[in-house]
């Protein structure tokens, strides 16, 4: 009875199936085709992520958003005519007929000005401030990478320009594990004129200033790890009479520019700046020349002291010191 009963079991599942298989006819599957090969072939792989070189900093040029207002003057002058001319036949008399000319003319005239000032908003990036800074990330021992320049900027370009996270994406960065990105928040020039009193003399003083703010960003998690902002000042000053044409000196003023920048950076860029990663595998831990703890039971620890002697041992002292080692 088992043998039928499961001969019948195997025939009700094949007929079932069977009849599977007929509610789906076979020309109803489409068979695969040129262009499914095709596709599957002219698939891009998914790009595997870069490894990060450890303890790397790409250093950016600065980033500039310059807005200024500019005059403009547009004056326009429009003329158009139009001359059409017939000769419609006009009936005289009962079998004569006469033309006479038929001018239709018209013109249109349009005149308009508009002066004023528009705003110009410029991107681009300035280069020569960060040298010290990179020097300061090669001391600490960092490895400094410079990117590319950000020549992104269009004619329609907006604040996008400084997205840090777009170009970490393209590949701008390279394999740095850190980026460190500055933009010029202002610029100031300030000519001054003053009159000493008691004197005759003048004092000229010519003053650049520039303000930067730096983001110190991990190119792998997007997290920000040090933010700060910067100040350098350059001046230049000539004490002389009224008449006395002044001429400031530019190197001066731009060598105590950059240089009480750059110190300003440096200083609050190394109090944020995360430890360097020691590089090294097992063996070099178990090679380390530093002086780790003790290992061990400090109870094990017995202290013999030198026998009056000097060639024999004293016997064990009968109350052991312990000794601890931090």
């Amino acid at each position: 009875m088992k043998i039928i009963f499961v001969g019948l079991l195997v025939a009700f599942s094949s007929v079932v199936s069977a009849q599977k298989l007929e509610e789906k006819p076979l020309g109803d599957i489409q068979p695969a085709t040129a262009n499914d090969a095709r596709s599957v072939a002219n698939a891009k792989p998914a790009a595997a992520p870069v490894p990060k070189t450890p303890n790397s900093v790409a250093v950016t040029d600065l980033s500039l958003k310059k807005e200024v207002q500019e005059f403009f003057f547009d004056e326009k002058f429009n003329y158009k005519s139009n001359l059409q001319t017939s000769n419609p036949s006009v009936a005289v008399d009962a079998d004569k007929t006469a033309q006479f000319p038929n001018i239709n003319a018209n013109a249109e005239a349009s005149y308009s000005k508009q002066f004023g000032t528009k705003r110009v908003v410029s991107y681009s990036e300035v280069r020569g401030l960060n040298a010290d800074i990179k020097r300061a990330l090669i001391s600490a021992g960092y490895k400094v990478i410079q990117p590319a320049p950000n020549v992104a900027a269009k004619e329609d370009e907006d604040d996008n320009f400084f997205s840090l996270k777009k170009r970490i994406l393209n590949g701008d960065f390279h394999d740095a594990e850190f980026v460190l990105h500055g933009i010029v928040v202002s610029v100031d020039s300030r000519a001054t004129t003053d009159h000493i009193q008691g004197t005759s003399d003048f004092s000229y003083k010519l003053e650049n200033s520039i303000i930067a703010e730096f983001t110190l960003v991990n190119t792998e998690t997007m997290q920000v790890a040090a933010s700060f902002t910067a100040m350098g000042i350059g001046q230049d000053m000539y004490l002389g009479k009224a008449h006395v044409k002044y001429v400031p000196n530019m190197n001066r003023i731009h060598k105590d520019l950059l240089s009480s920048f750059s110190q300003d950076a440096q200083k609050k860029l190394l109090d944020q700046l995360p430890p360097v990663k020691k590089e090294g595998g097992f063996l070099s831990n178990v090679f380390s020349s530093k002086d780790e703890g003790a290992v061990g039971d400090p109870a094990t620890l017995k202290v013999y002291a030198p026998s009056k002697s000097g060639d024999k041992v004293a016997p064990e002292v009968k109350d052991p010191v312990t000794i601890y080692k931090k």
